[in-house]
């Protein structure tokens, strides 16, 4: 019985997952959909990518209709909940069309042109109706409406106005040269946004200050609640405040203005009331929002229809619009003609147009910021809703559906930043909830039923003011996540400095305009910037000779020198980009280091984490420089980026390069020009460069080797190198040369020994080798026999025997980490540029930490003469404690110590030949040896 219930409930399975699969493949209920790109997947899990097109993408099933992820099947309560959604905005979206129209058409005192306003209302209502449902058809975001706005109506109703001057004397040809004025404007802006989309302008917008974006939102807001006001009394606004106060408080003012804050009161607080009163239902969690909108309007027409007033007695007491519209939807295209129109007028107004132009643009892109910064992710439905929007492809969408309009006697359109926000808060999450709103306002533009003489002025009010009120709460608030300043006023912190551009942008908005608000916290952010940068330290942290050595693993005796005289030697790490004030701060800290140390002999400045360098910083530099030339002190650069470097060198900071470097420099360019005239071959590299790599910037280098003339390297004196190590190297063997080795006659003959190893590329003899390893005398004569003795190892050689120990006895050997990833597992598809597994630095292009070297490598150590390599794989494969051979460094020839090297190689099985006091002798040397490493890394890190 168990049995055959386990293998009926796998069939049950089985059967569920084929009607799932069936499901996904074939929509929603088992039909084949007929548009493109409807049969993806269903769920956001095994979302499919969006196609696309040159415009915009064609829509996936899953973003028209909400749809149950467990069942599949489509979700009634919410589709009825994104329609209901959708024509609450159409109703805002229809009298705001009628707000635009009444800014292009009424503004002027040209009786021709208002006479064109029925004519406007139909413009308007087709532009939202072709601009709304093209972006929910090709639109990336799902929920997203576009409609008319009310910045872009004000330059049109300035056109119209200039034309209507300009043609007095001829006014029959006045309303076809406005009309050509709108259509060519239309179209410019249109062709405007699609190459600003195809250049890349977009991409800027990510790097827009999240402060300014804030106050962006903010100043809707603000423009939002004024208007509500504005169309709730019937008193015209200067700034913030009415025009005239009287008629403001006046009755019939102050009784439409208390419906607002009833509605706005209801809007906000009755959502929760319904939650609280019903808290199981689902369908009150749904519709809650749509229902406390939709009530004040059927408040309104109970009390008018109790009283019995009629529609047009409501009119005349101000609650309603007047009966305005088209007397048919077809006079959009036969009322006039552009080829009527005055042309001259037209051409001469084009210059004027790039406002409309650049204004759309700018709007388009703060609209998409400010609505996908409203959500942190996409709804449910979309197939990438964590992706970040392209706005490039944003400005395409909108620049094709301008042409749309354009083209058929339409205006602009696009994003809608408060109803698109307030469409998806009110459960307008999917494609159906857009083309329910451009319907909406299709209806009224195909049947020319003039909607502003059913709504209440104070309910359009309420729906602007409830959007304008939250953007404002989430300006005022915002200070709750950001830091507190210094300040302190009446015993608290104040906010940010952040804060207060944000409130900066509303405040200038509320005076001038919405882009002069941007302006103004662009220019505030900025001074931010650079008040924080010049500020900040340029310099993250310090060191000296004796606490920070280089990767070089030097003789004991060498290290006590250092760490006695090794305070001549400073080293500063700097960070963030050099401008005008943080390279004065640097000039500065330059000066106080000398000050402290007036021994100072050598201050290397590391440019790793300095991406640029301006001509202020340079100078300030180059002062500093001299000031220490005069100290005696010499300044050393290593670690630049190209363009750091160039600027460094143009400046003649730099003039003698050492050798290590310029190597680098013409590989670069030899590997470049190899690469351009060869496919797949690649000349060897020297030894210091397979130890860190080649440095990229090739056409910068290309400059350097045109424009620099450098010290010729005989003189020795060098001022600049690739790595923090090369730099140490150089100040150290000044100082021993000058402070220990200068006394020959006082120095063993091990030391001299190992002084010429590294001066003329001398070898060690056997028992120099086992004094200054610690061997004891005869050792390695013993050891010979077992030992294969490579002689004459050119530089950039690999070692690849891991399980042997090497020891040097001439040249040197370095360990180096290599930027290659383990190999991939077989399941996995990832790779990475070498065939391994894609590595997270590869996934994100970023530079791995550690491997800022040339070329992706990682030096650990260099092993001078009388020094053993490889110990701890050597150990560590012997007692069976080797992780793996990805974490043992590479081994190859270091070209620092001369051209050739000579090393004894011990393999693994020779080990258990040696003698017992051989063995001994030897493992007592590595402990020590491993030890001092050990020592040493504490000095130098790794």
């Amino acid at each position: 019985a168990a049995a055959s219930a386990r293998t009926r409930a796998v069939a049950a399975a089985r059967a569920g997952r084929a009607r799932r699969e069936h499901w996904v493949s074939a929509g929603s209920h088992g039909a084949a959909p007929a548009m493109a790109g409807l049969e993806a997947p269903l769920v956001r899990g095994g979302a499919k990518k969006k196609p696309r097109m040159w415009f915009g993408y064609l829509p996936l099933w899953q973003e028209i209709l909400p749809l149950n992820p467990d069942t599949g099947k489509v979700d009634w309560v919410r589709v009825i909940a994104n329609i209901l959604a959708g024509w609450i905005i159409g109703i805002r979206q229809t009298l705001s069309a009628i707000v635009s129209a009444t800014l292009v058409f009424t503004t002027t005192s040209n009786p021709t042109v208002s006479a064109m306003f029925p004519f406007g209302i139909s413009m308007m209502w087709w532009s939202t109706v072709a601009g709304s449902a093209f972006y929910g058809i090709f639109g990336r975001l799902q929920y997203n409406t576009n409609a008319t706005q009310e910045v872009c109506a004000i330059l049109y109703g300035a056109m119209a106005s200039k034309a209507a001057s300009q043609l007095a004397h001829d006014p029959e040809r006045i309303p076809p040269t406005v009309l050509a004025l709108v259509v060519v404007g239309t179209v410019l802006t249109g062709i405007g946004s699609l190459l600003f989309g195809k250049l890349g302008v977009g991409r800027l917008m990510l790097s827009f200050p999240t402060p300014v974006t804030s106050g962006f939102l903010g100043t809707i807001g603000f423009f939002l609640v004024k208007q509500a006001l504005q169309i709730t009394s019937g008193v015209p606004f200067q700034y913030f405040y009415p025009t005239s106060l009287t008629d403001f408080v006046a009755p019939r003012s102050m009784c439409p203005l208390i419906c607002l804050g009833a509605m706005v009161m209801f809007m906000r607080r009755g959502p929760k009331m319904l939650n609280s009163m019903f808290p199981t239902s689902k369908v009150v969690k749904k519709l809650g929002g749509l229902i406390c909108q939709l009530a004040p309007l059927g408040v309104f027409y109970a009390v008018v229809f109790i009283l019995g007033v009629d529609l047009d007695t409501v009119t005349k007491c101000g609650w309603t619009y007047a009966a305005q519209a088209p007397k048919s939807f077809t006079s959009l295209w036969t009322t006039y003609s552009i080829w009527h129109a005055d042309w001259v007028i037209v051409i001469n107004s084009i210059p004027s147009m790039g406002s409309l132009v650049l204004m759309s643009t700018l709007c388009t892109m703060t609209g998409v910021l400010g609505i996908t910064g409203k959500f942190p992710s996409g709804p449910d439905g979309d197939p990438a809703p964590d992706d970040v929007v392209d706005f490039d492809g944003e400005l395409a969408t909108v620049g094709a559906g301008a042409l749309l309009t354009g083209l058929t006697n339409g205006v602009v359109t696009f994003h809608r930043l408060g109803s698109s926000v307030q469409l998806r808060m009110d459960g307008g999450t999917h494609r159906v909830a857009v083309l329910s709103s451009a319907f909406f306002v299709g209806v009224f533009f195909f049947s020319s039923v003039p909607l502003g003489h059913y709504i209440p002025k104070f309910y359009l009010g309420g729906l602007f003011a409830g959007s304008g009120i939250s953007f404002l709460e989430g300006v005022f608030f915002s200070y709750r996540s950001m830091p507190t300043s210094k300040v302190r006023l009446f015993g608290g912190q104040l906010p940010s400095a952040q804060y207060y551009v944000a409130l900066s942008c509303i405040i200038v908005a509320a005076f001038s305009s919405p882009f002069q608000g941007i302006g103004v916290g662009l220019c505030l952010t900025l001074l931010l910037f650079l008040g924080q940068s010049a500020g900040s330290n340029p310099v993250s942290s310090v060191s000296d000779g004796r606490n920070t050595m280089s990767r070089t693993l030097r003789p004991i005796w060498e290290l006590k020198c250092l760490r006695v005289e090794g305070d001549q030697i400073a080293i500063l790490y700097l960070q963030g980009q050099l401008f005008f004030g943080s390279g004065q701060n640097l000039a500065s800290i330059i000066a106080q280091t000398v000050e402290i140390r007036p021994n100072l002999k050598h201050c290397i400045l590391s440019f790793a984490k300095v991406p640029a360098i301006d001509v202020s910083a340079v100078d300030f530099l180059k002062g500093a420089q001299k000031k220490l030339k005069r100290r005696g002190c010499k300044m050393l650069f290593c670690r630049m980026q190209p363009n750091v470097f160039a600027a460094l060198s143009a400046a003649e900071l730099i003039k003698s390069p050492d050798s290590d470097l310029r190597a680098v420099l013409e590989r670069s360019l030899d590997e470049a020009d190899d690469a351009s005239s060869q496919t797949g071959t690649e000349a060897p590299q020297t030894a210091e460069e397979h130890e860190v790599g080649i440095h990229p910037g090739i056409e910068v280098l290309r400059t350097l080797q045109r424009e620099s003339s450098f010290k010729p390297l005989r003189f020795g004196d060098h001022d600049a190198f690739d790595h923090e190590t090369d730099a140490l190297d150089y100040c150290a063997d000044q100082l021993l040369g000058e402070h220990y080795y200068a006394e020959t006659s006082k120095r063993q003959p091990h030391e001299m020994a190992y002084r010429r190893c590294y001066e003329f590329g001398a070898g060690l003899d056997e028992e120099a080798f086992e004094v200054i390893s610690g061997l004891p005398p005869g050792s390695m004569r013993e050891l010979m026999p077992h030992c294969r003795v490579w002689q004459d190892c050119t530089p950039a050689a690999v070692l690849r025997d891991t399980k042997a120990l090497y020891f040097v006895l001439k040249g040197a050997l370095s360990m180096v980490d290599t930027d290659e990833a383990p190999p991939e597992p077989e399941q996995s598809d990832a790779s990475g540029p070498s065939g391994g597994r894609a590595s997270l630095s590869d996934l994100l292009h970023v530079e791995k930490k550690g491997f800022h070297g040339r070329g992706g490598k990682r030096l650990r150590k260099r092993y001078p003469p009388g020094t053993v390599v490889g110990k701890m794989p050597f150990a560590l494969r012997r007692a069976g404690r080797l992780l793996d051979e990805h974490v043992v460094s590479e081994i190859i020839v270091s070209g620092k110590f001369g051209k050739s090297t000579d090393v004894w190689v011990l393999p693994n099985t020779e080990w258990s030949k040696l003698s017992a006091g051989l063995q001994k002798a030897v493992a007592d040397m590595l402990i020590v040896q491993q030890a001092e490493e050990r020592q040493h890394t504490f000095l130098c890190g790794e």
